[in-house]
């Protein structure tokens, strides 16, 4: 048998192990959910940023909003690399014409975001950052309406609502670090 004090010391021992490996922002509050408390959809902005591990580090509203749109940058290149490798097996069909749309659009907000929405970014830019980001966010639409034009159902539905949902919260995280 195991005694009451064997057991309340095994407990404290997890209990500190545990801790002892969570970043020191979840001491207080973290600062990502408490900028996705002022969002429209507080549990999506805490889903979609929690994709970026260091979101859970982000001591600053800076440090959130760079994470958000690090993360619409990332999904916006990975769909691009998708829809790239979708391409080669279609072409000369309508789905490849659809895809090829999908592509110009992705390569567009791709662009737009690692370069013109990250430079304007860190030169403190959150209303120019926040313009292209949301730009981006039409794209998944874009390419869904590609596919609607030829009667066909799209692939790459999920990749396109992942886009939509990630730049969607990107935009609205960098939105509030124009209300300071």
């Amino acid at each position: 048998m195991v005694s009451a004090a064997t057991s309340i010391a095994i407990v404290l021992i997890v209990i500190a192990g545990v801790s002892s490996g969570l970043p020191a922002t979840y001491g207080d509050t973290n600062m990502a959910a408490r900028m996705c408390l002022k969002t429209t959809n507080p549990m999506l902005c805490m889903v979609v940023l929690k994709v970026n591990p260091k979101s859970a580090y982000a001591s600053t509203k800076q440090d959130v909003g760079s994470v958000a749109l690090q993360i619409a940058s990332d999904t916006a290149e990975y769909n691009l690399g998708v829809i790239n490798n979708l391409n080669k097996g279609s072409l000369g069909t309508p789905e490849g014409g659809a895809l090829a749309q999908c592509l110009w659009a992705y390569q567009d907000a791709d662009n737009n975001l690692k370069h013109n929405a990250r430079t304007g970014f860190d030169r403190g830019d959150y209303v120019g950052a926040m313009a292209l980001v949301s730009g981006a966010q039409i794209v998944g639409d874009i390419c869904e309406n590609a596919f609607k034009m030829i009667g066909k159902n799209s692939p790459v539905s999920k990749i396109d609502r992942q886009m939509t949902e990630r730049c969607g919260v990107a935009a609205e995280v960098i939105g509030l670090l124009t209300h300071k």
